[in-house]
């Protein structure tokens, strides 16, 4: 199967795996996913804890590789990078806002 691999598909599938404790908000409006490489069929996902010891990177790895593989992308690697740590900068407006809506207590300035 031929598949169009762009940087923004990459980043479109990666908007559809759910954080495990705020399903409403997706993994890259937590900013949990740093970066995407492709390296010819290689897709390289780079992601963050959001603090020293999140049990669900495991899950995150587990998902973005399932995914991927799904939408036909057969090599995928993950990073993990605890620098810069995480921080609430990272989210999102959307996600904010969606975390306002649904009375989600995230702290961001």
């Amino acid at each position: 199967m031929v598949i169009e691999l762009t940087k923004e598909k990459i980043w479109e599938h990666l908007s559809e795996i759910p954080d495990p404790d705020i399903p409403v908000i997706s993994i890259t409006d937590l900013g949990l996913v740093r970066d995407v490489e492709i390296a010819g069929e290689k897709v390289i996902v780079t992601i963050t804890p959001s603090y020293s010891g999140c049990p669900a990177m495991q899950l995150f790895k587990e998902e973005i590789i399932s995914l991927l593989k799904s939408k036909g992308i057969e090599e995928v690697e993950i990073k993990t990078v605890f620098s810069p740590a995480w921080t609430t900068d990272w989210i999102s407006a959307e996600a904010k806002e969606l975390a306002t809506r649904n009375k989600i207590p995230i702290f961001f300035p």
